[in-house]
């Protein structure tokens, strides 16, 4: 027993090393996904606040166009009454145009950058999605180990000492087992089984009694 509990307290001591061991790879692995979860929280944001300027823009283009059209029907609509008004209502319309063209252009470079950062975002997502997956396997694989570890670092003389543990807790069940066999009241009833015989005795008799009589 002696040794069994040295080899016990042993195999714990270098189970709870190598649990300090994985814990510390665990939590390098957890500090790595907890950045790209925050990596992902922040390119997802920015994303959408990206997407509402985009909306934003595409908007208000809309808008200085209809201001646009506005001023032309007017110029087109005073032409022949008043020039120098209709003049200024192409002018408004042009500036209204310039400023569509302008924020247009900014919209198409809005664009790329939507698309840059959802492929950005994909890939953080991506990478978190296998950072875990590894994780999950390394956990496996450890656990794995370790069980294998243990089960092989019982000798043979340590086998034979569970083996005797084994043999003396079942000579143990049996004793009790033997017990309780030994102390249940016998149910048999000898009288009932003498009136049995007798009454079976005396039907074979009548049986035969009767073969007999047949047979003459």
């Amino acid at each position: 027993m002696n040794s069994l509990r040295r080899l016990t307290a042993s195999i714990i001591s270098s189970f709870e090393g190598v649990v300090g061991q994985l814990e510390n790879h665990e939590a390098l692995v957890t500090t790595a996904i907890r950045e790209a979860e925050q990596a992902a929280g922040r390119a997802k944001a920015q994303l959408a606040r990206v997407q509402k300027d985009g909306i934003s823009m595409r908007k208000r283009v809309e808008e200085l166009r209809e201001q646009a059209e506005l001023w032309e029907d007017r110029a087109k609509r005073i032409a022949a009454q008043d020039e120098s008004k209709a003049l200024e209502c192409v002018r408004r319309r042009q500036q209204y145009l310039a400023q569509a063209s302008k924020i247009e252009e900014q919209a198409a470079d809005h664009v790329k950058l939507e698309r840059q950062l959802g492929a950005d975002l994909t890939m953080v997502q991506e990478k978190l999605g296998g950072l875990r997956q590894q994780r999950n396997i390394m956990r496996t694989r450890e656990s794995r180990a370790e069980a294998l570890r243990v089960v092989h670092s019982i000798d043979s003389s340590t086998i034979g000492e569970i083996d005797d543990i084994f043999d003396r807790w079942e000579a143990r069940i049996t004793a009790c087992e033997q017990h309780v066999d030994t102390s249940l009241p016998n149910s048999t009833d000898d009288l009932s089984v003498e009136f049995t015989s007798k009454e079976e005795e005396g039907e074979l008799k009548a049986i035969l009694s009767a073969l007999v009589d047949v047979s003459k």
